[in-house]
């Protein structure tokens, strides 16, 4: 490299120099002895920036390269599509209710069904109170009915006795009347002391607890030798032969199902309640929707029957999985919601491939629904649409489909 530099400084450089400097001799003769270094100064500046301009190497114009964007799409097809709406949510009895004691007493028995989580069949009895009392009671309502209903044949047998005097003008008006009156009020008598007897055997009756329906038992709090008192909580039974599953739709879906249907309620609700690495499905049917908007989650709470639950140990309280069906839609195009823009100007808008560069497309969607939106116009059968979001999207950006 040395040597390189040393001949070119010999064959070029040098005698270059050496003829500028007899040009500037000679063009310094003339001159005055003092303006003689002024001048020497000023050429050699200029010599010098010559030779800087001369060696200055060359700079290559720098071309930027085209970015393009690694991006996933997804093709456009039409057909028919129903759309799924999936919450979550929590299977329910139908029926809860906190089972009592009716009347007074001590416990004296309790069944070994009675206890927490177990099941019990309609009819099933409980526990039982000590009837002592009630027995008591019901016999001395009978007897005094029983003396009732003697008093009041005897009363019948004087009104009629008097009846028969009065139209052979042996008794006064006045005779029958009274007849007629104690016939009246022993009669009466009769009535209430038959209400008596009903609610003493009503009483006795409710010192044996008994199951209403089929059910699981929670929350037992009774126990041989406890007194209770009327009201006293005894257990918690829930359903166990009717389920229902309450879910939460949001206000957009809501909203969306409203939009394309008048009611929900009847619509098919699919369910699965994961246990472990194990999925078991039932099916429903949407009973009712709550009358209230809940604020806390802005949605709507939903109610169905649970109509079939084919193998599954289904229990109140599982927390499931829950799908539910709208009406369908015919020729309509069934895209990722990522794929929709929406723009103040142009409204809803996707971006088609087009030549490996993206082209916004204005479409009409008529609904969302489950991460999906439904498309029915704007793009055409086989287009590839944008479904990755970066910031730099816009039309004609280069893209590429890895």
């Amino acid at each position: 490299m040395l040597a390189k530099l040393e001949d070119f400084w010999k064959r070029y450089v040098s005698p270059a120099l050496l003829g500028f400097a007899r040009l500037i001799y000679r063009l310094l003769s003339p001159l005055p002895q003092k303006a003689r270094l002024p001048v020497s100064i000023i050429g050699g500046s200029v010599l010098f920036y010559a030779l800087m301009v001369v060696t200055n190497p060359k700079t290559k114009t720098f071309e930027p390269r085209e970015e393009s964007w690694n991006i996933t799409v997804h093709e456009v097809s039409y057909g028919t599509t129903i759309p799924e709406f999936t919450s979550y949510g929590e299977v329910m009895a139908a029926r809860n209710i906190f089972l009592r004691a009716l009347v007074a007493g001590e416990v004296v028995s309790v069944s070994d069904a009675l206890h927490e989580g177990a099941f019990v069949k309609k009819g099933a009895e409980l526990l039982s109170i000590d009837p002592f009392e009630y027995e008591n009671a019901l016999g001395e309502a009978k007897a005094q009915l029983v003396s009732a209903e003697a008093s009041l044949k005897m009363s019948r047998q004087d009104y009629e006795r008097a009846q028969k005097l009065f139209e052979k003008g042996t008794v006064a008006l006045r005779y029958l009347d009274e007849r007629k009156t104690d016939l009246t009020v022993k009669k009466a008598s009769v009535d209430r002391l038959k209400i008596v007897v009903r609610r003493a055997q009503r009483n006795l009756d409710n010192t044996k607890v008994v199951a209403p329906f089929d059910a699981y038992v929670s929350n037992v709090t009774v126990d041989e030798g406890r007194l209770v008192n009327p009201n006293d909580h005894i257990a918690r039974l829930s359903d166990a032969s009717s389920y229902e599953i309450r879910f939460n739709l949001s206000d957009n879906e809501y909203g969306a199902l409203l939009s394309t249907q008048s009611d929900i309620v009847g619509q098919p609700v699919y369910a699965v309640w994961k246990i472990g690495n194990k999925e078991l499905p039932f099916e429903g049917k949407v009973k009712y929707v709550g009358a209230t908007i809940d604020t806390s989650i802005r949605g709507v709470d939903v109610i169905a029957d649970v109509t079939s639950i084919g193998t599954a140990p289904i229990r109140g309280g599982a927390f499931v999985e829950v799908v539910m069906q709208g009406n369908s839609f015919e020729n309509v195009a069934s895209l990722p919601e990522d794929a929709l823009f929406s723009d103040n100007m142009d409204g809803e808008m996707v971006y088609v491939i087009t030549n490996g560069r993206l082209k916004s497309r204005p479409v009409k969607s008529v609904m969302r629904a489950g991460g999906r939106v439904l498309i029915a116009e704007g793009v055409t059968q086989g287009e590839m649409v944008l479904t990755t979001r970066f910031e730099e999207i816009a039309d004609g950006v280069l893209v590429n489909i890895p």
